[in-house]
């Protein structure tokens, strides 16, 4: 996907051309934050992000760390009963950013991405407990969410089992040969 930028466009039109997306349709009925798994702890909702969209704020847009907190769980494109595919407009906006060099202003959410990544690159998936113990090292808090990890172990939330797609190299490919930006 390259990335369009041309400074004739509004933002909005600019997502609307390059994520196949109407930000017109939009109800503002919040359901899309009302649904979002992360939403209590990014900095915008999905909501406001539409908002800011509509403003024309990019550069708010590409330095806030909701970018890199969500996992594009799709919910909020779920919930939306005009179908926005908002994790699509998020994924465009954090690799506009990250073409800019712009990361996020918490190191903890720059570390969680990148963990998150690493997981995926090496089994296709996200592998929770290796992720969560190796964020906790990261941060220097080894017991950090300890309490909340073996509720959900026990309520089989998470898998200590660690498995990996089948084609793992499919996934890799995506990792090593991203598409190059045109023009």
């Amino acid at each position: 996907m390259a990335l369009d930028s041309c400074t004739n466009y509004s933002l909005q039109e600019e997502i609307q051309r390059n994520c196949d997306v109407n930000l017109d349709t939009c109800y503002e009925c919040g359901k899309c934050s009302g649904g979002c798994s992360n939403g209590h702890i990014f900095d915008f909702t999905p909501r406001k992000i539409i908002q800011l969209i509509k403003l024309g704020q990019e550069n708010t847009l590409l330095h806030m760390d909701a970018l890199w907190i969500c996992v594009a769980c799709n919910i909020c494109w779920d919930r939306c009963p005009s179908s926005i595919n908002i994790p699509r407009i998020m994924d465009y906006l954090r690799e506009k950013a990250h073409q800019q060099g712009i990361t996020a202003t918490r190191p903890q959410v720059e570390t969680f991405h990148r963990l998150m990544l690493d997981s995926i690159y090496k089994r296709g998936r996200v592998a929770e407990v290796p992720m969560m113990i190796q964020y906790n090292l990261a941060i220097g808090n080894l017991f950090n969410e300890s309490g909340m990890a073996a509720r959900m172990l026990l309520k089989g939330k998470l898998r200590p089992v660690l498995t990996s797609v089948k084609q793992i190299q499919t996934v890799r490919r995506m990792f090593n040969n991203p598409k190059k930006k045109e023009g």
